[in-house]
């Protein structure tokens, strides 16, 4: 992601930085597999050494379950950015792995439980544009983050570049999360009503507040690092760590929003 708001010919990315992209996708790899046995074991309610005691329920449940398949294939998508990232050799190269490392984060759309809902297109377009939002707008702030670590001269062109990405994946992430939203609850009644809809509140306020943060540095900020100065660059770190911190929690908000039943009454 970083290569994408980086100025042409920059030498920051090292085949160092190639490294820790291969060790992450192997990293994601091993998670993704690791998961398929916590599903199955919910599922069955049993043990990780239950499912590990049956290769064959495992490898069932990896190729003909549509879940499963959906693990699978990320989990090869995760070795294949890996491998990848190894055979690099320019930003043109490093931004094409980063389309497909992008395009790898839609799959899980198609296997949720939106999928069962009678407007299953919007459903799936919906969840799938916010997960690929969500992640381009996280790795970006994860890129500026890295480049303020190496005081690297690139900083104030690549928050310049990546300022109005991260406005438009913003815009995104509350529109396909209305979107979403509307399709499995009533926002008028069930918003303020239920534990799915105060959930999905905060995460709402949490977005607000990031989309402050956002603005707050576009227009008083984005100067200030023009000449590296050093007040700037510690006043945009701290944002940053703040509007890190809050995309964490918005995060598992939405986690939890993924393992909560839709609307049940907080009053009967």
């Amino acid at each position: 992601m970083v290569s994408h708001f980086l100025p042409q010919g920059s030498k920051l990315i090292s085949k160092r930085t190639y490294n820790w992209i291969s060790f992450i996708g192997f990293a994601w790899a091993a998670d993704v597999l690791f998961l398929s046995i916590l599903k199955l074991a919910d599922i069955f309610t049993g043990s990780i050494g239950m499912v590990l005691s049956e290769p064959i329920m495992l490898r069932s449940f990896l190729i003909q379950v549509r879940t499963g398949q959906v693990m699978l294939a990320q989990t090869f998508a995760g070795i294949i950015i890996a491998i990848w990232a190894q055979l690099i050799k320019s930003q043109v190269g490093a931004r094409v792995l980063t389309f497909f490392a992008a395009l790898s984060l839609l799959p899980p759309a198609l296997s949720g439980h939106s999928g069962s809902n009678s407007q299953h297109l919007l459903a799936i377009t919906s969840w799938g544009l916010h997960i690929l939002s969500v992640s381009l707008w996280v790795a970006g702030v994860l890129g500026l983050v890295i480049l303020v670590a190496l005081q690297s001269s690139d900083l104030f062109p690549a928050v310049k570049v990546f300022s109005p990405i991260a406005l438009i994946c913003f815009i995104c992430v509350v529109i396909s999360g209305v979107v979403n939203a509307s399709l499995r609850i009533d926002l008028f009644n069930d918003l303020l009503n239920s534990r799915y809809g105060l959930i999905l509140l905060s995460k709402i306020m949490l977005l607000i507040a990031l989309g402050g943060f956002g603005a707050f540095y576009r227009t008083r900020i984005l100067n200030t690092l023009d000449s590296l100065s050093i007040k700037g660059v510690q006043l945009f770190t701290r944002l940053v760590g703040v509007e890190l911190f809050l995309m964490a929690l918005a995060i598992m908000l939405g986690v939890v929003l993924s393992q909560t039943k839709f609307p049940t009454p907080l009053i009967p």
